[in-house]
């Protein structure tokens, strides 16, 4: 299956920052996890959606150190 993570960003829009193919194992691991780090950058994940039309799971992610998103100082 393929994951898409989008940032939400301070003004609420959507920046998508990551596509890639996940395994199963990666997939079971979603259910412990509740931060990634993607680009030395480390994002909390706060929503996910299975889109079926496409074939795709969504992650919607919000930067640490940030309201709503933004760079980690």
């Amino acid at each position: 299956m393929t994951i898409t993570l989008f940032e939400k960003l301070a003004d609420g829009q959507l920046l998508k920052i990551s596509e890639r193919p996940w395994d199963e194992k990666l997939m079971q691991a979603l259910d412990a996890a509740n931060y990634v780090l993607i680009g030395g950058k480390e994002y909390e994940m706060i929503e996910g959606r299975l889109n079926l039309d496409l074939n795709v799971f969504e992650l919607l992610l919000v930067a640490i150190g940030s309201e709503g998103g933004g760079n980690k100082q």
